[in-house]
This record gives structure tokens, C-alpha cells and sequence, in this order.
């Protein structure tokens, strides 16, 4: 167990502390709370809950429940709050009962994306469904590959600029899709905001003309961890009303929150690196013993970072354990 007064001592000794520390928030342990369905998901998928004794926390069900009543839906709790199950079991509940049903799946980079077919193809396994009927189609796919998604799979998983180069085609490739398309997942959706935002939901407005044409009016499924006006900012994107499930029903353990400021170089008129303060930190905290997670702004600032901590710490046992996690920058 960390002492936290001593690590704070200890951050504080390192020479180049000058006073960042500005605010340390205390946020206490929160209790799991469950919820219930209104209707029960399909018996195949109640019975893999019941094996893996997974209960539903309060915003799962409650999302679940607005989804299941075809409310477009936007959800935004804590990251590892259970976002992707709330529209798997919703997805999957609706192939078991009806076959053709289809989803499109839209995660902002190729990493998310394989990240989500891994999760959903061992959901598959779990529930004796094929494991083709979920595929990704992006610019990393053969034709054959390709062809193979859009003939066979329920669940189609792609991104804003794969979508934006197949939408073209939609009406001749995708017609099969398109005909029984009945979710559109976006997650991330805090990503699509400014000049990409907006390109984006000029993209999810042809999108919708183009369903329009087969008198398809899907449910839609947003998810956000970090976002402050989840409903406003679901409408504005998408052109649609939306639900809203922010009451967070996941258990969480006590944290505490610091707010760290960047120092000012009077010399140079600026403010000090946001890169090199972070490597600063990452460096104390793997020198004070603590498994420590960077997340960067790219795959090069990743592996940047790990370049910097491994010259630093060189000369300890702890070199070696500084890795960068594809997943996260890609």
C-alpha cells in the first residue's frame, strides 16, 4: 500500500518541482449498484450472464432498457464502467431474435476497432454464434476479406475515414446492411469535436440520406468517458434526440485527483513543455516502485516517452519494464 503523504514528499524533493502541484481532490470509495431489465435479454445471453455471474450495474440496465424501447441512447461514466457490454448484449439480444439484424460499429482509430472484434468474437464463442459474423472492414482488408464482412457478418466495425470512402458505394456494396441496419455504435464520441467533429457529422448526414432510401431509421449508441455535455453534444452530431445515462452505477475504489501546473520559463516567455513534465513524472513515479499508465497524444510521443524513461533510469533494474501499449496510441 502506498503511503500517499510520502509519495507527495517524494514528488516534491525531485528537482524540478516548482510548487505544480496547484489542488489534490479526494474522491471516496463508491458501492455497486445494480439495476434491472424491463425485458429480459434473449435467454442465450441471460444464461452467459449467469455462468460468468455477471449483475448488471444501475446504468447498464437502465441503458439497456432505453435501447431495448428504441430510444437512441448516450452514455457517459467512468472509464471501465462497462460502456461496450450496455451495446454488445443489446446488439447480440436483437441478432439472436432475428437473424439478419445488422450493426454498424464506428471507433475512432484501428487499434479500438480490433480491440472491440477481440471482445466481441470470444462473446461469440461464448454464445456458440460464428465468429464471421462480426468483421471489420477498413483499408487494411483484402478485397476477399472485404466481400467476406459485407456477405456474412451482422456486425460490421469501421471508422469515420473508412466511412467516409465506402459510403459512396453503400447503395451497390452495402444494400443488404443497409436493408436490416438497426444500431449505429459510435464510441469515443469526445474525439469528434472542432473541424473533425464537424466533418464528421456532415458524414453521419449523408449517412442518414442514404438510409433514408431503404426507410431505415436505426437506434443510435453513443458512449463518452470524458465529456461534460453528453446529450447536447450527441443531438449536435448526430441530428437526433437522445436519452441520457451519466448516473455511474460501477463500483470504484477511493482516488485522489492532482491538478499539476505547468511552470512559467520567465526567460522565454512560455510555459515549460507539457511532454517533458510528463516524463518527469512518469520517471519518479517508476523510481518510487508505482505501475504507472502515460497516455500521449501519439504513437511517436509514446515511444518518445519510453526512450526518455529508459536513458534515465538505465542504470536501475527498472529499464525493462517500460513498454508502450500499441492499443493506446495507435
Amino acid at each position: 500500500m502506498v503511503d500517499f503523504d510520502d509519495f507527495l514528499k517524494f514528488i516534491r524533493s525531485r528537482n524540478y518541482y516548482k510548487n505544480q502541484i496547484r489542488y489534490i481532490k479526494d474522491i471516496p470509495k463508491r458501492e455497486a449498484k445494480h439495476g434491472s431489465l424491463e425485458k429480459s435479454l434473449h435467454p442465450i445471453l441471460q444464461n452467459y450472464l449467469n455462468k460468468y455471474k455477471i449483475e448488471l450495474w444501475g446504468h447498464q440496465a437502465k441503458a439497456i432498457n432505453f435501447i431495448q424501447s428504441g430510444k437512441n441512447t448516450v452514455i457517459s461514466t467512468s472509464t471501465a464502467s462497462g460502456k461496450s457490454l450496455i451495446y454488445n448484449l443489446s446488439v447480440l439480444s436483437s441478432i439472436l431474435e432475428d437473424e439478419n439484424t445488422c450493426a454498424i460499429y464506428i471507433f475512432p482509430t484501428k487499434a479500438l476497432a480490433g480491440d472491440q472484434q477481440d471482445v466481441l468474437k470470444h462473446l461469440l464463442s461464448e454464445i456458440m454464434i460464428g465468429k464471421d459474423k462480426v468483421g471489420i472492414y477498413d483499408g487494411d482488408r483484402d478485397s476477399e476479406e472485404k466481400r467476406d464482412v459485407l456477405t456474412r457478418a451482422n456486425i460490421v466495425i469501421t471508422n469515420p475515414y473508412g466511412l467516409h470512402q465506402y459510403l459512396p458505394w453503400f447503395r451497390k456494396k452495402w444494400e443488404r446492411i443497409c436493408q436490416n441496419l438497426k444500431y449505429i455504435v459510435i464510441d469515443e464520441i469526445h474525439i469528434y469535436k472542432g473541424i473533425f467533429g464537424s466533418n464528421f457529422a456532415l458524414l453521419i448526414r449523408r449517412l442518414k440520406r442514404v438510409l433514408d432510401i431503404y426507410g431505415v431509421k436505426p437506434v443510435w449508441i453513443l458512449s463518452s468517458a470524458t465529456i461534460n455535455n453528453p446529450k447536447e453534444f450527441a443531438e449536435k452530431l448526430i441530428g437526433e434526440n437522445f436519452t441520457i445515462v451519466d448516473q455511474d452505477g460501477s463500483p470504484s475504489g477511493k482516488k485522489k485527483v492532482i491538478l499539476w501546473e505547468l511552470p512559467y520559463n520567465e526567460t522565454e516567455n512560455k510555459y515549460y513543455s507539457t511532454h517533458q513534465e510528463t516524463s518527469k513524472l512518469y520517471i519518479s513515479h517508476i523510481k518510487y516502485g508505482l505501475q504507472t499508465l502515460t497516455f500521449t497524444t501519439s504513437r511517436k510521443m509514446a515511444e518518445l516517452q519510453a526512450i526518455w524513461a529508459k536513458k534515465d533510469i538505465k542504470k536501475d533494474d527498472f529499464a525493462r519494464k517500460v513498454l508502450t501499449k500499441k492499443a493506446m496510441v495507435a
